[in-house]
């Protein structure tokens, strides 16, 4: 028997029992579904945080009080007396680090309020207190009007740069510059207006607002701990920058030889290994249920492989009296083991990458299908139907064949 005319019985063998081989193949497409769909989702995050990451100006890290990630454990006790950072600090990342272009201090409030007239927007505004190097440093760029100035942070002036979404919001029909607002019940005066950035991992991004660092602590107090923001003249040079930092933090900080730093740096590469180390742990879950539920389907193809067998007993007899080979009857039946689990994976394939556009869209979460997740799934078909069909391929082929005619 040829390959094509293989095929063919198979296929015939398979549609013969359509509910018996639909409700074997179900555990095949649940399996193939969640590894499809869930390395479609991660995926396009992925994407998106390596986008919006680019999207930072190049060569920039950023010293904070915290580390980025927190942990728990015997170090959490440690990071609570964490002495805050302040104008010492950026005075000796000045002086000290040659490779520093821009260095900018900047502090953040969140939920505020910006009050136009009788208008206001929700209280969801993001408020950075900061110099006219955290706009670059940010990747902000102010599209109408004009940055804040070094005059703006010593007189502490009360100066507003506005988000894109908020002057449509404040400002549908007229100019902001030069208007009053209200930011959280102060009075600034609006000079520029920022760029439109509508991205989603910055989902924020264009309700954000800049004042004066001074200005910041003018109105809100000076305990807040600073976050310094520093441009590197080489991006190539960014891992020398920051141990250049680290000894002018340290020395600040007056921290002796072996003491641990008291102070963290990061920059948009960490935040993306963060982000995939994360995610490694959701793709090992998924391929753990999708093994989970391809071993269930395993077991379900060998028990109707098993079924098939039995009742093909005669045909195989038949075969065999005619002069079929055990290999012809064993590739015969591996066949249309592999052949059942590869149609279960076609199918999970398209419910998986249906399912994923339609959780993207449901969640707004972006959705990239990588191409290997479809190969994996299909491989992984193809073993299981292998693997589980083997020993109802080889019992057909050990058949006796009179034994086999004289079957009932």
């Amino acid at each position: 028997m040829n390959v094509a005319e293989a095929l063919r019985v198979s296929v015939a063998s398979i549609s013969g029992s359509k509910l018996r081989s639909a409700l074997t193949l179900l555990g095949v497409v649940i399996g193939v579904l969640t590894i499809i769909a869930t390395m479609s989702i991660i995926r396009g995050l992925n994407n998106m945080v390596e986008e919006e990451m680019n999207q930072l100006s190049a060569g920039v890290f950023q010293v904070q009080r915290y580390d980025q990630n927190i942990n728990f454990g015997d170090h959490h006790r440690d990071r609570r007396y964490r002495p805050p950072i302040g104008m010492r600090e950026v005075v000796a990342i000045e002086q000290n680090v040659p490779l520093a272009k821009i260095v900018a201090p900047e502090v953040w409030d969140w939920g505020a309020v910006i009050k136009y007239k009788n208008d206001a927007t929700n209280p969801n505004i993001v408020v950075l207190g900061g110099t006219p190097g955290s706009m670059p440093n940010n990747g902000y760029d102010v599209e109408r009007g004009r940055n804040l100035t070094e005059q703006d942070i010593r007189y502490a002036r009360p100066v507003v740069i506005l988000g894109d979404a908020i002057v449509k919001r404040l400002f549908p029909y007229r100019d902001p510059l030069g208007e009053d607002v209200f930011v959280n019940g102060e009075k600034a005066q609006v000079v520029g207006v920022f760029e439109e950035l509508g991205s989603m991992l910055n989902q924020q991004a264009d309700y954000r607002v800049a004042i004066p660092i001074t200005t910041f602590e003018r109105w809100w107090g000076a305990e807040r701990s600073w976050n310094i923001t520093i441009q590197v003249t080489e991006p190539a040079r960014m891992d020398e920058a920051i141990q250049q930092t680290v000894a002018a933090m340290r020395a600040a900080r007056g921290l002796k030889p072996g003491e641990d730093n008291n102070f963290a740096t990061w920059n948009s590469a960490e935040l993306v290994d963060s982000f995939n180390d994360m995610t490694k742990w959701i793709k090992v879950a998924a391929f753990g249920i999708a093994a989970i539920a391809l071993l269930v389907a395993g077991v379900g193809i060998m028990n109707i492989m098993l079924v098939t067998v039995t009742e093909r007993t005669r045909e195989i007899g038949v075969r065999k009296a005619l002069g079929a080979k055990r290999s012809s009857i064993l590739s015969q039946f591996l066949m249309e083991a592999v052949i059942l689990t590869e149609i279960g994976g076609l199918i999970g394939v398209g419910l998986g990458v249906a399912s994923a556009y339609l959780l993207g869209q449901a969640a707004n979460l972006p959705v990239a299908v990588p191409l290997w997740s479809i190969f994996v799934g299909l491989l992984f078909c193809s073993i299981i139907g292998l693997a589980f069909g083997t020993w109802p391929a080889w019992k057909a082929s050990r058949l006796d064949p009179i034994e086999a005619l004289r079957y009932e």
